[in-house]
């Protein structure tokens, strides 16, 4: 009869099920991680297992969460760095529009303008606030870190939250941290300077983390949680 339990492993609250099988098998479902494990394994060989799978649990819980699209219809409520703005659809015979209006985001548009017309123009704008506060909160970072970007890109990426060239120290960041508070952002970009240091994410990479930031454990919680 297989037995279920919780543990608490690094950042995930994990359910695990001992069965009578060979091998440890990990899932990553909406409602959490999962691990199903053989009888006789320990909490610690469970925690060892799941712990040398933390990117490739992150990756996909990011792609879960892309899988739930936004509908951008009138009223609905968009995050923006920690906030959230209603947004507003103005029917125009024009050229599209989009401002920001105290916690409203005021989207001009073509009254039959679909779903993708609107997503495009409201990743635009996501697109252009996010170079500006990454470009605003890079060179504190820069200077604390010692390290130099070489140049700053933004993509809407699926399983990463962020990417360093360590050979042209170019950073891209993903376009939904402009849906984060913006500690994430401050995060994912001492993050990615870090691997200037340290290619991987090895002991000596995260104990850079400790030391430029201190409260990195609990920013990185905050990027998991869906928005």
């Amino acid at each position: 009869m297989a037995k279920v339990s919780r543990l608490q492993i690094g950042d995930y609250v994990v359910q695990v099920t001992r069965k009578r099988i060979k091998n440890l098998y990990l899932r990553v479902l909406p409602q959490g991680v999962s691990v199903t494990a053989p009888t006789h394994a320990t909490d610690s060989e469970i925690s060892r297992f799941v712990l040398s799978r933390a990117d490739w649990i992150e990756q996909q819980m990011l792609r879960q969460a892309a899988l739930a699209p936004r509908s951008y219809l009138d009223g609905d409520t968009l995050p923006y760095f920690g906030k959230e703005l209603t947004l507003r659809l103005i029917p125009c015979t024009g050229r599209t529009h989009i401002e920001l209006t105290g916690d409203m985001l005021v989207l001009t548009i073509r009254q039959d303008a679909g779903l993708e017309a609107r997503k495009k123009a409201i990743d635009g704008w996501y697109r252009a606030a996010l170079y500006e506060a990454a470009g605003a909160m890079l060179p504190a970072i820069e200077r604390t870190l010692g390290k130099r970007a070489g140049e700053l890109k933004v993509r809407d990426m699926k399983t990463r939250w962020g990417t360093c060239n360590i050979k042209t120290a170019v950073i891209t960041l993903n376009l939904r941290l402009a849906e984060k508070p913006a500690e994430c952002l401050r995060y994912v970009l001492t993050h990615e300077l870090c691997h200037l240091y340290e290619a991987g994410h090895g002991e000596k990479f995260w104990k850079r983390m400790d030391v430029y930031y201190p409260d990195w454990k609990r920013v990185r919680k905050l990027l998991k949680q869906r928005t």
